[in-house]
């Protein structure tokens, strides 16, 4: 069962704030699935963006958290959120004022995953991981995105009710932990040329 007491600590602020400006360095980077900035010309896809992010945070590589949603919600990128766990794109206005900057925002819809099973139900209904993002505040969301082709920051409730069922919020507690921290080079930002942004 995915629950979790509302006692649950939070990403240390200093460490949220600081996964939040990571995320918000990369706008504008182009959106490519499996991105990982390994090279000049590669982007970011949404767990990019994240892994981006966290490694600010962790010190840890990419490579050390799972790419599978159900392994990462479970323990690698915190436990869910009490009443967020998931919560439908109807109710998620209501959640806004739980949600703390540094928590992971997984995107669930009723479609099917065949790669993995159903991270939670949502109104009695399995739902699956399609997206995610990183909590902003203030009802905002960094995001690589597929549907803007890039990484952006939007308004949380407008893109869930318009994109997904809903959402299932993750928060770390004392900062992501994977199970294994891979030291190997560090994605980077590469900076483009004056104008060419």
């Amino acid at each position: 069962m995915l629950a979790l007491a509302l006692s649950l600590a939070l990403l240390p602020p200093e460490a949220a704030d600081r996964a939040v400006a990571e995320a918000r360095r990369a706008l504008g980077t182009p959106y490519v699935l499996g991105g990982r900035l390994r090279s000049a010309d590669d982007g970011l896809d949404c767990q990019g963006l994240v892994f981006f992010a966290l490694q600010a945070v962790s010190g840890c590589g990419w490579r050390s958290w799972s790419v599978m949603p159900t392994t990462s919600v479970t323990g690698e990128l915190g436990l869910p959120v009490a009443g967020a766990a998931p919560v439908s794109a109807a109710r998620l206005a209501e959640v806004l004022p739980v949600l703390e900057k540094g928590d992971v925002l997984w995107f669930v819809d009723v479609a099917e995953n065949p790669a993995e099973p159903s991270v939670a139900r949502l109104d009695g209904t399995p739902v699956w991981v399609w997206h995610v993002g990183l909590y902003a505040g203030d009802g905002r969301f960094v995001v690589g995105d597929h549907f803007a082709g890039k990484v952006v920051e939007e308004e949380l409730v407008p893109y869930v009710l318009e994109h997904y069922a809903g959402v299932l919020v993750s928060r770390m507690r004392d900062g992501p932990r994977p199970s294994r921290c891979r030291a190997h080079a560090p994605m980077r930002l590469v900076e483009p040329a004056a104008g060419a942004r």
